[in-house]
Protein backbone atom coordinates (compact mmCIF):
# COMPACT_ATOMS: atom_id res chain seq x y z
CA UNK A 1 0.00 0.00 0.00
CA UNK A 2 2.91 2.21 1.05
CA UNK A 3 4.45 1.91 -2.28
CA UNK A 4 0.89 2.64 -4.03
CA UNK A 5 0.80 5.99 -2.38
CA UNK A 6 4.58 6.88 -3.32
CA UNK A 7 3.62 6.13 -6.85
CA UNK A 8 0.46 8.41 -6.85
CA UNK A 9 2.41 11.43 -5.29
CA UNK A 10 5.24 11.05 -7.42
CA UNK A 11 3.06 11.42 -10.87
CA UNK A 12 3.41 8.03 -12.25
CA UNK A 13 -0.41 6.70 -11.54
CA UNK A 14 -3.19 8.63 -11.97
CA UNK A 15 -6.87 8.08 -11.45
CA UNK A 16 -8.04 5.22 -13.22
CA UNK A 17 -4.73 3.03 -12.47
CA UNK A 18 -5.25 4.21 -8.38
CA UNK A 19 -8.60 2.99 -8.53
CA UNK A 20 -8.00 -0.66 -10.40
CA UNK A 21 -5.00 -1.41 -8.09
CA UNK A 22 -7.13 -0.35 -5.24
CA UNK A 23 -9.99 -2.57 -6.08
CA UNK A 24 -7.62 -5.63 -7.10
CA UNK A 25 -6.42 -4.64 -3.05
CA UNK A 26 -9.26 -4.69 -1.49
CA UNK A 27 -11.13 -7.24 -3.57
CA UNK A 28 -7.97 -9.37 -2.89
CA UNK A 29 -8.38 -8.90 0.76
CA UNK A 30 -11.65 -9.54 1.02
CA UNK A 31 -11.76 -12.25 -0.55
CA UNK A 32 -9.02 -13.73 1.23
CA UNK A 33 -11.27 -13.82 4.29
CA UNK A 34 -14.14 -15.21 2.48
CA UNK A 35 -15.34 -18.74 3.56
CA UNK A 36 -15.29 -21.70 1.13
CA UNK A 37 -18.43 -21.63 -1.38
CA UNK A 38 -19.07 -18.03 -0.41
CA UNK A 39 -19.78 -15.41 -3.63
CA UNK A 40 -16.30 -13.65 -3.98
CA UNK A 41 -16.47 -9.99 -4.20
CA UNK A 42 -15.95 -8.33 -7.69
CA UNK A 43 -14.86 -4.45 -8.42
CA UNK A 44 -18.74 -3.32 -8.81
CA UNK A 45 -19.25 -4.80 -5.71
CA UNK A 46 -16.74 -2.95 -4.15
CA UNK A 47 -16.70 0.37 -5.98
CA UNK A 48 -19.95 0.60 -7.58
CA UNK A 49 -20.06 4.09 -8.47
CA UNK A 50 -16.49 4.37 -10.62
CA UNK A 51 -17.04 0.61 -11.88
CA UNK A 52 -18.66 2.33 -14.95
CA UNK A 53 -15.34 4.50 -15.45
CA UNK A 54 -13.14 2.06 -15.24
CA UNK A 55 -14.88 -0.43 -17.39
CA UNK A 56 -16.87 2.16 -19.43
CA UNK A 57 -20.87 0.65 -20.96
CA UNK A 58 -20.60 -0.91 -24.56
CA UNK A 59 -22.55 1.52 -27.24
CA UNK A 60 -25.76 0.19 -28.40
CA UNK A 61 -23.99 -0.90 -31.88
CA UNK A 62 -21.22 -2.30 -29.83
CA UNK A 63 -24.03 -4.32 -28.14
CA UNK A 64 -25.66 -5.28 -31.40
CA UNK A 65 -21.93 -6.67 -32.61
CA UNK A 66 -21.65 -8.58 -29.84
CA UNK A 67 -25.14 -10.27 -29.65
CA UNK A 68 -24.36 -11.12 -33.65
CA UNK A 69 -21.29 -13.13 -32.66
CA UNK A 70 -22.46 -14.62 -30.09
CA UNK A 71 -25.14 -16.28 -32.10
CA UNK A 72 -23.11 -17.14 -34.90
CA UNK A 73 -20.75 -19.14 -32.26
CA UNK A 74 -23.91 -20.75 -30.74
CA UNK A 75 -25.20 -21.42 -34.36
CA UNK A 76 -21.63 -23.01 -35.82
CA UNK A 77 -22.05 -25.73 -32.54
CA UNK A 78 -24.92 -27.71 -34.41
CA UNK A 79 -24.01 -30.59 -36.91
CA UNK A 80 -23.61 -29.72 -40.31
CA UNK A 81 -23.58 -25.83 -39.33
CA UNK A 82 -20.52 -24.83 -41.61
CA UNK A 83 -22.23 -25.78 -44.92
CA UNK A 84 -25.31 -23.67 -43.46
CA UNK A 85 -23.32 -20.65 -42.16
CA UNK A 86 -20.78 -19.89 -45.28
CA UNK A 87 -23.26 -17.40 -46.56
CA UNK A 88 -24.08 -15.89 -43.51
CA UNK A 89 -20.29 -15.70 -42.90
CA UNK A 90 -19.27 -14.36 -46.46
CA UNK A 91 -21.16 -11.33 -46.37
Amino acid sequence: MQNIEIMFHDGMLGPKATLLALSSLTTGNLNSKLKQGTKPFRIEDVLPSTYDYIHPPLTSEEQKRLVSQQLLAFMSQAPGADKALNGIRSK
